[in-house]
């Protein structure tokens, strides 16, 4: 993609020169996604400058003069301030703008340099004040926050200061966590906030104010190419930390050779600025032949054209050896980025022998499977071999493939071969022509970060109405890429199962076994041509339709969201004013029209320069789709998949064709879209719409049609997760009218991870829908546990149960610590963020069982009596304790967290000839996958009440099972678990934690384990990981294998285990039950089972098909 820093109303950000200084702490599972898992595998990037030195360069230019920290420019802005802006629009200074700080009250030392050099820093940012977001004090709390407007000396700290500079105490190194402290540092790292959890998630640029006056007053002069490039480079150079650099030049007339050897900038800052101040500008423009060279430098070659010409000599120190000169490659680190950087203000000139050294290169061919260059003319060679660096590991000898990606600029000039130069290496192409526009070139270029296309969530699978025991077997696969920006791509792409394989639109296998994701050659449902594993082709993203017939709803109202005053489009400005966008009128930024209009698809920032339509989704992080079938018949159903994604928006899509039908964004996440169009780099996850998708279906005479005239009826339920507190409810029985019901944020909700689970109950003495249909969640997530020591006080949110009624959302029954609680229980101390168990064990269609975990490591159970009013309707306690919470051990080994949901089975042992509820759950801190610090286990829990009712009173002396109480069955077979034991326990071997629920079929219990990649090769990749399925019989914890008699205890486990091919965080297994293919007939025509781990599909060990033998309410599933 072609980016020019003149189409964006763009700031001057050194975001990247932050991201660049060290591994950052962050607060939830996206740091396995942005960072390295082992610190000590984060080397500096190498990065190759290539100069262009050709006589035009010698062209002069009308530009600003460049900014000198050193002179003081008179100007509106005060030069004693520092002024910031959380968006990228510069900060205007006038009696309005509150927005600033005195600069005795910054505190962020790292930015001293950049700010020296170019005025501004970004980096996350907090502040130490009271007061809530908007900087109005409602509790006196004083702590660690936002920034806000009016608070000039509170202290503002950054995260790049972190266990470097503090206050300037030499001990005092970390902000410190809590709220009121007597000193917001500290000298204990252990006790610093945690940066990534709100409110320290947000990043700001600070611009110092004698810079404004700077930029708000140019004084233009004519400046010589040349030396608008040196003076921009060595500006820029000055200011960043924590790179290796290096610099080459063009040669006259034949390539051009190393002028300085890659080399730590930090400590060889002041030789590389004289290098780049010697540049000459005299000669041609051989942009193949010089680049041909870094490939020679970074391969560790013979040197061609630095030992052909001699008057321009090699760095001494780029060469192993001097007569034949022979480059000494950079020092490679398994784990090193490696780029090149070429700018040029012309066409090749001079630049004939390319073709014959290019592909005389060592596996030229096999790297790019041609045996020449493409293309002719000049210069013609440049993308090859740029593409070749990019394909080929450019030294053998160490671990992995060290790969060059080359970054171009077209400065003053815009040519094709730059930029077939950049993408063709997975390089970015940029053109600048002033000294501004290369200043934020060069700093997006030290901030660029490959991209990554993953998926989290498991597939969305429609049951098949027309026969209830099966699936259908249209697949729906969410994927997204990983960022450091606030906008993440994201899209839904449609597979289908044939045979137990997942097929693309050629019915050709479209997972690749050996990764365990989509072969490159896969061609999605709804695409033309091969999208494969990218997830910004194909799919839905490229459906979406001409912004002006889109369907774009908010909730200015409840109810009809395609009321007119809920349309999000510029024929409705009268129902926004510009803060329900974020928007605060400063200069730069967009009006809410053209806001609006971007929103809707239009293509305001030409980023897709071959139309005019925006062919972009969000990212569904976490968001598991839901696909719902409204009639049709089994062969050709009537489907609609919503998806929902962390740009806030709800997508309704035609199962058929992947054309979306609308979308909706609550309101209060359209203050988001500001953010997202100036797509500011950003270490930390924007948030939206994160939280499974619950589809509620009412089919009256279940016919497999939605009708309501029946009575029939399609709810939509979701959570937010990270993006806020609410959880909400929309009708969509009418597939092309959405209703939103209601939208409930209670006092007591954290934010709203709960899926949402809908049963039936009967309260007395509450107002409740006709079905007595209600919808369970768990209180949600306290951000608290963001931090990794177990909290030594009670979480102040999300510790508690809510049952509201489905059709209304009002509260039915509440379970807290508090006394208003109709439930009252002093154990509630810790959220509860996962998805409750409802269980209906009489079968009479009303739930009379729950099972909940929290984040202190217990496990409870509830019992509901059906008919009794709020106060009487629930009894429930703990009834295990396997973490800190209420065991006395807060340790970090034994600060075990549940982050799934309990796992509940009605089971039959027959050798002991009873029977019991197993409730299996695995421990694992999702919140930081890299952190090792407990020991991680998987536990299967006897409960041995079945269908016994437990009053409150035993509750209350509930025999608790501990960790210590269970039998231990890792590392063995053929454990016993007598009829006295509580259940089993097993100890997870070495990193490996449990972060996804697990499922229990046929007597085994599947559950998958992720363990952090470190000290290999795969420690290098964001994303990466292992991922362990196991596979065990809910008895007594054994492999599922045919002879155990002759197993021995070492090769237990590994019996236990597949090792996933997957990277990231996998989702939990599921089992489907294709159908038949609809025009088959016979026994033959029955497709086998198959479970899925994401798109990693395999038979589950059973051949039968499902029997139906739980009774559920007719209607309401």
């Amino acid at each position: 993609m072609k980016i020019s820093t003149q189409k964006f109303a763009w700031m001057t950000t050194g975001f990247g020169v932050a991201l660049l200084a060290g591994v950052p702490a962050f607060a939830d599972d996206t740091e396995l996604l942005l960072i390295n898992p082992d610190p000590t595998q984060n080397p500096k990037p190498n990065v190759m400058f290539i100069l262009d030195t050709s006589g035009s360069m010698t062209t002069t230019e009308t530009t600003i003069d460049p900014y000198d920290s050193t002179q003081t420019y008179a100007g509106a802005c005060d030069t004693n301030r520092m002024y910031w802006t959380d968006v990228d629009v510069t900060p205007v200074c006038d009696a309005a703008n509150l927005n600033y700080v005195e600069k005795s009250s910054f505190q962020c030392d790292y930015a001293t340099n950049q700010i020296s050099g170019i005025g501004s820093f970004t980096n996350t940012m907090v502040q130490y004040r009271d007061g809530g977001k908007g900087g109005t004090s409602t509790s006196g709390i004083a702590r660690w926050d936002y920034l806000a407007s009016g608070y000039h000396t509170a202290p503002v700290e950054c995260q790049a200061d972190s266990g470097v500079h503090g206050d300037g105490r030499s001990t005092h190194l970390w902000a410190a966590n809590g709220t009121n402290l007597a000193d917001p540092f500290t000298d204990m790292p252990d006790e610093e906030l945690s940066w990534g959890s709100a409110p320290r998630n947000l990043g700001y640029t600070f611009y110092d104010g004698n810079y404004l006056n700077w930029k708000n007053s140019p004084v233009n002069v004519t400046m010589s190419r040349s030396d608008i490039m040196k003076e921009v480079t060595k500006k820029v150079l000055s200011s960043v930390n924590n790179l290796n650099v290096g610099l080459m030049r063009f040669n006259e007339q034949q390539g051009g050779p190393v002028t300085l050897a890659i080399s730590d900038l930090d400590t060889n800052r002041q030789a590389i600025l004289d290098a780049i101040d010697d540049l000459p500008a005299d000669g041609w423009t051989p942009l193949s032949e010089t680049l041909y060279e870094a490939a020679l430098y970074w391969r560790g070659m013979p040197a061609h054209f630095g030992e052909l010409i001699t008057e321009n000599p090699t760095d001494p120190n780029a060469l192993a050896s001097t007569s034949p000169e022979v480059y000494d490659a950079p020092e490679w680190d398994v784990c090193a980025k490696n780029y090149n950087v070429l700018l040029t203000d012309g066409l090749p000139t001079q630049d004939d022998d390319g073709p014959a050294l290019a592909q005389a290169l060592p596996g030229f061919a096999a790297a790019l499977g041609r045996t020449t260059c493409t293309g002719s003319g000049q210069g013609h060679c440049l993308d090859d071999i740029s593409e070749y660096l990019s394909k080929f590991d450019v030294d053998a000898v160490e671990d992995g493939d060290q790969l060059v990606v080359t970054h171009t600029i077209g400065f003053t000039i815009d040519l094709d071969i730059l930029e077939d130069t950049a993408l063709n290496s997975g390089g970015e192409y940029f053109l600048a022509d002033d000294v501004e526009s290369l200043t934020k070139t060069l700093l997006d270029i030290i901030a660029n970060i490959n991209d990554r296309s993953l998926a989290f969530s498991a597939p969305a699978v429609s049951v098949n109405t027309f026969n209830r025991t099966q699936n259908l077997n249209d697949l729906y696969i969410t994927m997204f890429g990983a960022k450091a920006r606030a906008h993440w791509p994201g899209n839904l792409k449609k597979y289908r199962i044939v045979d137990g394989v997942i097929v693309d639109a050629n019915d050709n296998p479209a997972v690749d076994p050996g990764t365990g994701f989509f072969y490159q050659t896969a061609q999605s449902f709804w695409t033309v041509g091969t999208d494969g594993n990218d997830v910004r082709l194909g799919g839905a993203a490229l459906q979406l339709p001409d912004p002006v017939s889109r369907n774009l709803y908010t909730n200015n109202s409840t109810g009809n969201l395609t009321a007119g005053t809920n349309h999000v489009s510029p024929a409705n400005l009268t129902s926004f004013i510009d803060s329900d966008f974020g928007l605060t009128g400063a200069t730069g930024e967009p009006t809410m029209a053209d806001l609006i209009r971007w929103a809707r698809g239009d293509d305001l920032l030409d980023e897709n320069s071959t139309s005019t339509t925006r062919y972009v989704m969000g990212d569904p992080l976490h968001s598991q789709p839901a696909a719902v079938v409204y009639g049709g018949t089994e062969a050709s159903p009537d489907m609609v998949v919503y998806t929902a994604t962390n740009d806030g928006y709800l997508h309704a899509l035609d199962g058929a064709t992947g054309q979306e039908l609308w979308s909706f964004i609550p309101k209060q996440l359209l203050s988001n879209l500001t953010r997202l169009y100036f797509d500011p780099i950003s270490k930390y996850k924007q948030y939206g719409i994160d939280g499974n998708l619950v589809p509620v279906v009412k089919d009256v005479d279940r016919d497999g049609v939605i009708e309501a005239a029946d009575g029939d009826f399609v709810y939509l339920l979701f959570g937010m997760r990270r993006g806020g507190n609410d959880v909400f409810a929309l009708n969509v029985t009418n597939k092309n009218a959405p209703h939103l019901m209601w939208q409930a944020n209670l006092p007591q909700f954290g934010e709203s991870w709960s899926t949402p689970v809908v049963a039936r109950m009967e309260v007395a003495g509450q107002t409740q829908n006709a079905d007595k249909a209600v919808v369970v969640v768990g209180g949600g997530y306290d951000t608290v546990h963001d931090t990794t020591s177990h909290p030594a006080t009670a979480d102040g949110v999300g510790n508690g149960i809510h049952i509201l009624d489905l059709a209304t959302g009002a509260e039915l029954w509440r379970a807290g610590p508090d006394s208003g609680a109709d439930l009252q229980s002093a154990n509630m101390t810790r959220a509860f963020p996962n998805q409750i168990r409802v269980v209906d064990l009489s079968g009479n269609g009303l739930a009379d069982r729950m099972y909940a975990s929290d984040m202190g490591g217990q496990v409870w159970r509830f019992d509901i009596t059906n008919g009794n009013a709020a106060s009487s309707l629930i009894a429930g306690g703990v009834i295990a304790q396997l973490g800190a919470e209420g065991t006395g051990d807060t340790s970090a080994a034994a600060t075990r967290r549940f982050y799934n949901a309990p796992d509940v089975s009605v089971f039959t042992d027959k050798t002991q000839q009873r029977r019991f509820i197993a409730v299996n759950i695995g421990s694992g801190y999702r919140a930081h996958p890299f952190d090792l610090s407990a020991a991680d286990r998987f536990y299967s829990l006897r409960d041995p009440d079945v269908f016994t009712r437990l009053p409150q009173t035993a509750y209350d002396s509930y025999p608790v099972i501990t960790d210590s109480s269970l039998v231990e069955v890792s590392g063995q077979s053929g454990v016993v678990v007598s009829q006295s034991d509580r259940g089993w326990k097993f100890t997870l071997p070495g990193n490996e934690k449990v972060l996804a629920d697990s499922i229990t079929f046929d007597d085994q219990i599947f559950f998958v384990s992720f363990s952090p990649d470190s000290n290999s090769e795969a420690s290098c990749s964001a994303g990466k990981g292992t991922n362990v399925l196991y596979r065990m019989f809910v008895t007594n914890g054994d492999p599922v294998v045919t002879n155990l008699d002759s197993l021995a205890d070492d090769d237990a486990d590994p019996a236990r285990q597949t090792v996933l091919k997957q990277g990231g965080i996998a989702p939990s297994p599921r089992i489907l039950f294709p159908s038949p293919d609809a025009n088959c007939t016979g026994e033959d025509c029955k497709q086998p089972p198959i479970m899925c781990i994401g798109v990693e599909c395999n038979p589950p060990g059973f051949k039968n098909n499902p029997v139906r033998t739980l009774w559920t309410q007719d209607g309401i599933e």
